[in-house]
């Protein structure tokens, strides 16, 4: 529960709260696979404030700030990150219907953003330090002591972040790709008002397939390699067991399970009876793609064959997904996006 005395003494402290640097908690997987439930979860957990869907890295990457550049020297570069960062908590506020939301009304957010610009001296301040000054106000907020958030694409990004911010945990959130796939396919065609789930024009099964796989190997690479500690959880069993899950995530973080973490509302990865099923050939091709990757992880092989009957739902897939990135192309951030995802799937750096 958040202390409304803490609105003026924390959100709108014109001086900064972060005094010591700690280590955050980032949740990283794929879209459509639970991720906003873990980190539902993960903020019932004892002294943790975990923001769901946060880019911060991508973000810095945007405005062009180095690691270890000043920005107390960059006033317009520092502005602008705080205020998507703001933008962010905002939308939030506005739209999640769902999840915990932080207890701030928009004018709220909109002093908190003015005062945090007032609150950073001359001096040495890289991004990494004013993202945290930001969480630790919404987490000192909340009565909170530690920050986290979800960003699950940085599963790309894991050995940047682990040398960005000592002492890092990661949280992998893994579903077995034909439900990620099929939750995909039956997102509507638009995106609604706000939402960060996205919609069915980003989805096809080829391009999926490869995404579900390159996260599998790469943290998995990650964890072999032993750079931070990352702890696996398997939606399916997060939504079995949610109550194991919380107290295995609280042994992981020290602490332990003070909120209720089941879901009022259920899960929302979950579509209805009218839902749309993965065609034979889609199986066969998420298959073929993950095969070695699925199986490590514990998923059952269905080896579906193709058939040809599939052949109008797949050029319709296609054609819906090719659009979808056309009309992205004239967006720069998009374009960006797009190409940081190609890279990805080949492997290469962004």
């Amino acid at each position: 529960m958040s202390d409304s005395s803490t609105l003026n003494s924390i959100i709108k402290s014109p001086t900064r709260i972060v005094q010591t640097p700690t280590a955050p908690v980032i949740v990283v997987g794929l879209p459509r696979s639970g991720s906003s439930y873990i980190t539902h979860v993960l903020s019932c957990l004892e002294g943790w404030f975990v923001f769901d869907d946060l880019y911060p890295y991508q973000k810095s990457k945007e405005f062009g700030l180095s690691p270890t550049m000043d920005l107390s020297q960059h006033p317009e570069q520092l502005k602008g990150f705080i205020h998507s960062l703001t933008w962010q908590l905002r939308a939030k506020i506005k739209f999640e219907e769902n999840f915990q939301v932080p207890d701030l009304t928009w004018d709220d957010t909109f002093e908190m953003e003015e005062q945090l610009l007032n609150a950073f001296e001359p001096g040495p301040l890289t991004w990494m330090a004013v993202l945290e000054e930001w969480l630790m106000r919404l987490a000192l907020h909340a009565g909170q002591r530690r920050w986290g958030y979800k960003t699950p694409q940085d599963f790309l990004n894991m050995d940047e972040l682990m040398t960005l911010f000592p002492g890092v945990k990661f949280i992998y959130i893994l579903r077995d790709p034909r439900k990620m796939m099929r939750s995909f396919k039956n997102l509507p065609k638009v995106k609604t008002h706000g939402t960060q789930d996205g919609e069915s024009g980003q989805y096809h099964p080829l391009v999926y397939a490869l995404y579900w796989n390159k996260a599998y190997e790469r943290v998995n690479d990650f964890i072999r390699r032993g750079k931070a500690p990352v702890e696996t959880v398997k939606f399916e069993d997060l939504v079995k067991t949610p109550e194991a899950v919380a107290d295995r995530l609280a042994q992981f973080l020290d602490t332990r399970v003070v909120g209720n973490v089941v879901l009022e509302k259920g899960n929302t990865s979950f579509t209805g009876g009218s839902a749309k099923e993965l065609t034979n050939t889609e199986v066969a091709i998420c298959e073929a793609i993950a095969r070695q990757s699925m199986q490590a992880a514990g998923y059952e092989l269905k080896r579906p064959l193709p058939s040809p009957l599939d052949i109008f739902d797949f050029l319709g897939t296609t054609f819906s997904f090719t659009l979808h990135q056309l009309k992205r192309l004239g967006d720069k951030r998009a374009r960006h996006s797009i190409v940081s995802f190609l890279k990805s799937l080949i492997g290469k750096k962004s």
